[in-house]
Formats: C-alpha cells, sequence, structure tokens
C-alpha cells in the first residue's frame, strides 16, 4: 500500500509537470501511465472544485488545460477513449481526498501548482 504521503508527491508531480511543461516524448498512442497522469490531474481540478471553494471553474477551461497539458507532453489522445477515465479520475480523486493532510494545507497546495496551467487555455 502507497502512503499518503507518497500519492501527495505523485500527484504533487504531475501538477508540476503540468506547471513546468518541460517533458517531450515521440508521439505515439496515450500510454497507461500518460492515462493515469491525466486522471490524476483530472482528480486534482475536481477536488478544488468539490473541496476547496473553486466551484466556478468551468469544465471547459479545465478540459482544454488537459488538453494542452498533454499536447505539451506531445502525447497522442486518439486512443483515449480506450481508457476508463471515469474509473481512474475517480480512483485518483478518491486517493486525493484519502490524503491525511489538513484540508485547508491540501487545497492551497494544489490551488498553487495547478491553478496556472488554466491561463493558457484562453
Amino acid at each position: 500500500m502507497v502512503s499518503n504521503t507518497k500519492k501527495m508527491k505523485k500527484l504533487t508531480f504531475v501538477v508540476l509537470l503540468a506547471s513546468l511543461f518541460g517533458f517531450s516524448s515521440s508521439s505515439q498512442a496515450l500510454l497507461e501511465s500518460e492515462a493515469e497522469d491525466l486522471a490524476d490531474l483530472t482528480a486534482v481540478f475536481v477536488y478544488l472544485k468539490n473541496n476547496c471553494g473553486y466551484q466556478e471553474l468551468p469544465n471547459t477551461q479545465i478540459k482544454k488545460a488537459l488538453v494542452y497539458f498533454a499536447q505539451q507532453n506531445r502525447w497522442d489522445l486518439s486512443n483515449y477513449s480506450g481508457f476508463n477515465m471515469k474509473r481512474m479520475g475517480e480512483e485518483s480523486y478518491n486517493d486525493l481526498n484519502g490524503i491525511a493532510i489538513p484540508k485547508e494545507k491540501k487545497c492551497k497546495n494544489l490551488a498553487r501548482n495547478s491553478l496556472g496551467l488554466l491561463s493558457y487555455t484562453y
């Protein structure tokens, strides 16, 4: 079983990737690990909306941010529908929700490390 600290570090790493946009790989069909990263990032936005007072974040802007994140990583989304993203996202959200740190601290860190990605969607 992965500790809550390790889960938070993994999610933070994914969000930091979104901020840095430095990673690139050759274009190929979306890998399972990449789909998991997208599900993790989606879970961060859902958590912010549901638990941290960011209800006003438009879903369309979040979707654009996820696509932008994938494009910056040169991920081919042509097989995106081949993954059960709903299930993966729910699992990521539940993992994030289960991390035993104060909600205020969790919200602050997630917002600081992920909301900047939304600025690239206009």
